[in-house]
Parts: C-alpha cells; sequence; structure tokens
C-alpha cells in the first residue's frame, strides 16, 4: 500500500501524541491514586498503632480515664469516621476442647456509631485495627476514616491530565499541520512541476520557496527549467539563422546544431542527469527504514495498550523504551535524506573554485554508489560487483568539492561502461568488477579507479584526454568527460591523472593530488 510523505508525518505525531495520552491519562492517575491510598492507609494504620499502645498502657496502670484520653487522641481529625475499642471474650464449648473469640464493642465514638466489629475498608472507607493484649483485658482499637481527601485529590491529577494531554494533542496538531506546510506541500508541489515539465511545458515555476533545503531544491528547480527555456529558445534561434543559408551548408550546420545541443545539454545537465536514478534509490532507503520503524511504532503502541489494560507496567517501560528507539532510527534515517538532498543541491551549483576541506572518501563512496544505482535503474540486466579500500588516515583535504565530485563520478562511469561493453561481448562467462580506493603518502592522495574491461587500446592512449575524442557510440559520448577531468585535476588543483591499462585485463585511472 502507497503511503505519501503527510500520511506518514500525521502517524508519526498521531503514534507519539497517543502514547504520551495513556501515559498522562491512564498511567500517572493510577499510581498517583495508589501511592495516596497506600500512605493514607499507613497513616492510619499508625494512629490505630498509637491509641491501641496508649490503651494499653492505661489498662496495664488501671488509669481508665487514660484509655479515654488514648480514644480522644483521633477525635478532632476531621477525616475520622469512627473510633471503636473491641473486647475479646473466649469462649469454650462444653467439653473445653474448642474455643472461640468473640469480639464486642466496648467503648466507641461517636457514640451514635454502632459499627460492625468486623466492618472491612470500601471505596468510601478505610479501616485499620490494632490489637492489645494485658493482664486484664485483651482487644483491639478499630478506626474508620473517609476517603474524601483521596477522592478530591484523585479528581484533581485526573483534571490536571486532561489539561496536560489536551495541550499535548493540540501542540501535536500545530507541528503536524507545520510539517505538511513546510515538507509535504512543497515535496508535492516540485513533484508535480516535474511532472509538467516531463511533459513539455517549459513555462512550470515552483511558487513558494521555503528558506531550507527544500527551497534550495525548489531554486535549483526553476533555475533548471530557466536553462532549459533558454536553451531551447536559443535553439530555435539558431535553427532559423542555419535555415537562412543555402542548401549546399544545410547538412553541416544541421550536424553543428545537434552537435552543439548535445554539448550544452550534456556538459550542463549530465552530471546531475547520470545521478538522479541513484539519488532517488539512495533517498527510497532512508525513507523506507522511516516507514517500516513507523509500522513497528503502530504494532508496540497497541502491544502498549494491552499491558496498560493488564497493569503490567514492567512491559509497558519495556515497549516505551522500544519505541523511544525507533524515534532515534527514524530521526537518523530521515538525517540520511537530507545529506542525499544536500549533497545533490551541492552537486547541480556551479563551481565556485574555491577549494574547502573536503572529505575525499565520502565523495568516493557516495557517487559511486549513485551511479551504481543510476546505471542499474536504466538497465535493469546491469549489474557489477563493487569493491572499495579507503585510507582513514586521509582525512580532509583542501579542493573544490564540486570539481573534484565530477570527475571521480565521469571515471566511475567510464569503468561501469567499460565492464558493461566487456559483459556484452563474452556473457556469462565474465563477473564484471568496479574497484575504487584511496591512499595517502608522505605528500600526495592517491585516488584510483580500476576495473576488469577491455582496456584501453595503447594506439589511442594518447589521445584519451583531447577534447571531443570517444571511442562511445555517437550520441553517448561528447569526448569531453576525460578532457574536463584533466584540466580539473592538473590545472586547478596542481595534480596529475595517470592511466594503467592491459589490453583485455582492465584499465585503472589514478588522480593524484598534492597535499
Amino acid at each position: 500500500m502507497h503511503i505519501n510523505v503527510k500520511t506518514k508525518i500525521w502517524l508519526t505525531i498521531c503514534s507519539i501524541v497517543l502514547m504520551f495520552s495513556f501515559f498522562t491519562l491512564y498511567y500517572f492517575p493510577r499510581q498517583q491514586g495508589n501511592l495516596l491510598i497506600d500512605n493514607y492507609n499507613t497513616e492510619v494504620q499508625n494512629l490505630a498503632n498509637t491509641v491501641a499502645l496508649g490503651v494499653k498502657i492505661a489498662i496495664t496502670e488501671q488509669n481508665f480515664e487514660g484509655v479515654q484520653i488514648a480514644i480522644e487522641f483521633v477525635k478532632g481529625d476531621p477525616r475520622l469516621q469512627f473510633v471503636s475499642m473491641l473486647q475479646y471474650d473466649t469462649t469454650w464449648d462444653a467439653n473445653h476442647n474448642n474455643f472461640q473469640i468473640k469480639k464486642t464493642v466496648f467503648k466507641t465514638f461517636p457514640e451514635n456509631e454502632h459499627p460492625d466489629p468486623e466492618i472491612v475498608t470500601t471505596n468510601t472507607l478505610i479501616v485499620k485495627s490494632a490489637t492489645f493484649n494485658t493482664s486484664v483485658m485483651s482487644g483491639a482499637i478499630l478506626l474508620g476514616f473517609n476517603t474524601n481527601e483521596i477522592i478530591k485529590s484523585k479528581q484533581k491529577i485526573t483534571l490536571a491530565s486532561l489539561f496536560v494531554s489536551s495541550t499535548v494533542f493540540f501542540i501535536g496538531i500545530l507541528i503536524g499541520l507545520w510539517l505538511a506546510r513546510n515538507i509535504s506541500l512543497p515535496v508535492l508541489a516540485l513533484r508535480d512541476a516535474a511532472n509538467r515539465v516531463g511533459e513539455g511545458d517549459l513555462n512550470q515555476k515552483v511558487i513558494h520557496i521555503h528558506h531550507d533545503e527544500i527551497g534550495e531544491l525548489g531554486q535549483a528547480f526553476n533555475k533548471m527549467v530557466d536553462d532549459l527555456a533558454k536553451t531551447g529558445k536559443e535553439l530555435k534561434e539558431k535553427n532559423e539563422v542555419l535555415s537562412s543559408t543555402n542548401a549546399t551548408l544545410n547538412n553541416t550546420l544541421l550536424q553543428l546544431k545537434d552537435t552543439h545541443a548535445q554539448l550544452i545539454q550534456s556538459e550542463k545537465m549530465a552530471s546531475l542527469g547520470e545521478l538522479t536514478a541513484g539519488i532517488a534509490h539512495e533517498i527510497q532507503n532512508p525513507l523506507n527504514f522511516v516507514n517500516n520503524f513507523s509500522e513497528i511504532n503502530i504494532e508496540l503502541i497497541e502491544e502498549l495498550k494491552e499491558e496498560l489494560d493488564k497493569n503490567n507496567f514492567t512491559d509497558v517501560r519495556v515497549l516505551a523504551n522500544d519505541i523511544k528507539e525507533n524515534e532515534k532510527k527514524i530521526n537518523h534515517h530521515g538525517k540520511r535524506a537530507d545529506s542525499i538532498i544536500k549533497g545533490m543541491l551541492q552537486h547541480s551549483r556551479s563551481s565556485s573554485g574555491v577549494k574547502e576541506p573536503t572529505d575525499i572518501n565520502a565523495i568516493a563512496d557516495e557517487y559511486f554508489r549513485l551511479a551504481y544505482h543510476g546505471l542499474r535503474a536504466k538497465d535493469k540486466t546491469f549489474n557489477a560487483a563493487m569493491k572499495t579500500s579507503y585510507d582513514e588516515n586521509i582525512g580532509k583535504i583542501d579542493v573544490v568539492p564540486q570539481d573534484i565530485g565530477r570527475v571521480i563520478l565521469n571515471l566511475i562511469t567510464n569503468a561501469f561502461y567499460a565492464v558493461t561493453e566487456k559483459k556484452k561481448q563474452i556473457g556469462n562467462g565474465f563477473e564484471p568488477l568496479v574497484f575504487v580506493r584511496t591512499q595517502k603518502t608522505d605528500n600526495k592522495i592517491f585516488i584510483a579507479v580500476k576495473d576488469n574491461g577491455n582496456g584501453v587500446p595503447q594506439k589511442i592512449l594518447d589521445k584519451i584526454f583531447q577534447p571531443f575524442f570517444t571511442t562511445k557510440p555517437t550520441g553517448q559520448g561528447t569526448g569531453l568527460g576525460l578532457s574536463m577531468s584533466y584540466d580539473i585535476v592538473t590545472k586547478v588543483h596542481g595534480g596529475e591523472i595517470k592511466v594503467v591499462t592491459t589490453a583485455g585485463e582492465g584499465s585503472e585511472f589514478i588522480i593524484i593530488l598534492p597535499v
């Protein structure tokens, strides 16, 4: 079942709000109520023990006024329902084999109260007893306290919990609306505009651009549409000029126009276009994780409800911790998707020519995977083993990240093309392999892309870095990829680019950058 981004956002927020609401409306009030009852029970029992001790001392000393004073110890408590002094009498049967203890009310307050000696605690009354035993008599003190204050306290706790839960609910609604407005709606608008551009309408623009990564993506999209429209207009004007020339030059001019269009389109959009399918695949992975963990949280919340109904608070805590860990994973994979979008935006921008600290290993690994999934999206039969070896001691080095990224992407794409062509020639007996490695020496950084394709023929080895030279069929290459890469490495970064090749076994392109 397809679930859109907006629905996923609402499901996640509702899960969190429901979990919090069950805690504040059920678990917390119940726990607080039980704590109040336990404290009240303890307090009443202590009072009963105190009165019983006073009565015992008074009876032992035969101070019957002391008995009255001990009983009056609790008379001033407004919560008191009754206090009774019970006397235990032992009754034997005729044969003196068995006996029975009879409880009778010896003294009570208020006098009009005649509680049953066997009375027990109810929802509205807390009953506690404390026994005493002297040589004169044995008995017990029976205290009854009403639970009016407990009931009022529970009501206050319930009202406070309801207020907090309602506040969280409304905050969740506001957060959901904000996320839907700032994430879901811009993404849907960008999708619809992209579909219309794909149908040929170059007047489409993304409006209501926000000041965030999605807004930058919308600006890049608008710029791309403007460039496409401008290019189309330029091509139309040049075509009109070419059409006004004589017929003898018509074929040549048409070829020049096709070449011109190809160069502009290739050099302007090739890099981003090659990455598009791979980017979609890479973004789908963290989105799938977000979907999966969101669904798991829904199931865990249902289990949480069941355990709450069973008062199994140990399992409730375990389930709550599981939900918390899943939320961390959702956050992690959301940041992963954000990182991919930022990388795509950086690649789509024109090179600033400014060097900045860059993680070469991260760039190589990112473009390796994006290029592979991009080719897989175009040709489902394509497959190749991917091997890497990154020197973790390299750290960050000063390069122009957009330029070096294009060089690495170009070499990786060429390597995949080489092994694919060899696979078509040999068939199932050949296992394509592309190997990317980095290495740091005392004063140099090596970035190498190796394949097990057919290799570069020796007769053309000296030409591969020349502009417009390509071994690919017409329409599949501009012949500018390696030439552009050579200029970026040597002229912009003061490095070298070398080729090690063996006919029939493969090639290795090595970028050497000074530290």
